[in-house]
């Protein structure tokens, strides 16, 4: 049994723009999928823990950031004050949806003096709580993207993780957030506790089901001083390796990407976590090339072996994917000749995540999406 059927008619670009696209146009409810769309620089700003009661098991956050706390105002004053080109802002981290509605409106208040120049906002959130004015609120603020957090959908996971919430949770949120007008998007995580395949299927299964307007793929970190890391130090779960990892990222991101759901991020960037403090899973500053460097090595063998091809083999690809072709630190290279396959490369006019294979007289075509063939369920 395939994982997904990996046949496609459009072949959609590997590499995905650090642009976003957002709106000049007010959000209203009920109004239809913004059209109007430009390209704007995102401004994050990170809220960690802010509206968060309970703390999910991997989060390093021990206290609840203060909304009325003067350095909050003044972090977002020195972020933006140099600032003169339209941008859209990012609120990052914690729960929006939890926070009291006078102080959500407190906290879009600090970013008054700068609305000349802010088109929009985009937030993430947990799920949950639905409250119909903070709905109101946001989309008085000009938020235009919601990115709605879940790990899994297995619903055992979420209660391990202490997320208090469900799967169906979500799947509400989402329904109600995209009538209301939002562009809703999702973070989902790989290499959670009792995390297996089946669960891969399954999230790749509800992406495609939902289509979010873009997915965020997070490999799980254990953070020193949190429950998770303390359950990792007792053993009381056996984490999946690295490379299991990066290959059910690499699952998720194709099969959606086969639906036309772009992935805009994977892997956590050095703001996001404090590297002092991992001591154990997935994190990697460069994840998300070893992820596409990853499916382009499978892909490219996968077309090899189809084709009977061995010794000598030529690789036309775009300029953009010569590193994935050659992997992190020539690591693809150095396993194609473990395969008994001499790789040389050249640059081609064709599409990112596509390539051509030559190999004595023969020659054969292929794209990133055949490093799903023969991908099966475990």
């Amino acid at each position: 049994m395939v994982f997904l059927n990996f046949s496609t008619s459009q072949f959609l670009s590997f590499w995905v723009s650090h642009c976003v696209l957002s709106s000049d146009l007010p959000l209203t409810r009920h109004a239809s999928r913004v059209t109007d769309y430009q390209f704007l620089m995102i401004v994050p700003i990170f809220l960690p823990h802010l509206g968060c009661q309970d703390r999910c098991i991997y989060c390093d956050q021990d206290a609840i950031t203060d909304v009325n706390a003067r350095g909050l105002k003044s972090r977002i004053e020195e972020i933006l004050t140099s600032r003169k080109d339209p941008f859209e802002v990012g609120l990052y981290g914690g729960n929006i949806f939890n926070i009291k509605p006078e102080a959500l409106r407190r906290l879009f208040s600090y970013f008054d003096n700068h609305r000349a120049v802010i088109k929009n906002f985009r937030i993430s959130t947990k799920p949950v709580p639905l409250d119909d004015e903070v709905i109101a609120i946001l989309i008085e603020n000009r938020v235009t993207t919601i990115e709605l957090g879940i790990p899994s959908f297995n619903d055992k996971i979420l209660e391990l993780l202490n997320r208090k919430h469900t799967a169906k949770d979500l799947e509400n949120a989402f329904k109600l957030l995209t009538g209301e007008g939002f562009q809703v998007a999702l973070q989902v995580m790989v290499g959670l506790p009792h995390e297996t395949m089946e669960d891969i299927r399954e999230t790749v299964a509800k992406i495609i089901s939902l289509k979010p307007f873009y997915i965020r793929i997070y490999p799980l970190a254990f953070i020193n001083g949190t429950p998770l890391a303390d359950m990792y130090k007792a053993q009381k779960f056996v984490p999946i390796t690295f490379d299991e990892a990066i290959h059910r990222a690499m699952l998720i991101y194709l099969n959606v990407l086969q639906h036309e759901i772009k992935t805009v991020k994977m892997g956590l960037t050095d703001n996001e976590v404090i590297k002092e403090k991992i001591i154990g899973g997935y994190y990697h500053p460069a994840f998300g090339f070893l992820v596409k460097s990853e499916a382009f090595y499978r892909a490219v063998s996968a077309k090899v072996a189809e084709a009977g091809f061995s010794g000598e083999v030529a690789v036309a690809v775009s300029n953009r994917d010569i590193p994935h072709l050659l992997g992190h630190k020539r690591s693809n290279i150095v396993r194609f000749n473990e395969a008994g396959l001499s790789i040389t490369w050249q640059v081609n006019d064709i599409p990112t995540g596509t390539f051509l294979l030559r190999c004595r007289h023969k020659e054969t075509a292929g794209n990133v999406f055949d490093a799903l063939s023969g991908v099966r369920v475990e």
